[in-house]
């Protein structure tokens, strides 16, 4: 006897699964007539409380509140900003103390280059002459 191998070229083109003749053919209703029958349940209308009507608005009313309180925290009021107004104005003062103390040591250095210059001048004057 020969063994057949399992050869899926040999399966090449075919299909392999097969269904029964007519299955499809009133499907539906055999499905519908396995089920049990069942009276529909009429629900009653489910009561709001006068609490889950008002507690939407109070939670949007509780988020208004507690952003407010977080900005409150941190913007600056007026007494802090007046603060850091000052602030500002001591450090300018600083910078342009420091800026006049720079320009006095160029302008004490450009006296100093001038005067060696002239010493020069008048000593190439003198040699000359």
């Amino acid at each position: 006897m020969k063994m057949s191998q399992n050869n899926l070229d040999s399966l090449k083109g075919q299909n392999p699964f097969k269904v029964p003749e007519g299955y499809f053919e009133g499907l539906t209703e055999r499905i519908m007539a396995q089920l049990p029958e069942q009276e529909p349940i009429e629900k009653e209308p489910e009561t709001v409380s006068l609490w889950e009507r008002v507690r939407p608005i109070l939670y949007l009313a509780a988020m208004f509140v507690g952003l407010g309180l977080f900005f409150k925290v941190i913007a600056p009021d007026e007494e802090a900003a007046g603060d850091s107004q000052f602030l500002l104005v001591k450090a300018d003062a600083e910078a342009n103390a420091l800026a006049n103390q720079e320009y006095n040591e160029d302008e004490a250095y450009m006296e100093f280059l001038e005067e060696q210059y002239l010493d020069e001048m008048l000593l190439e004057d003198i040699e000359n002459n």
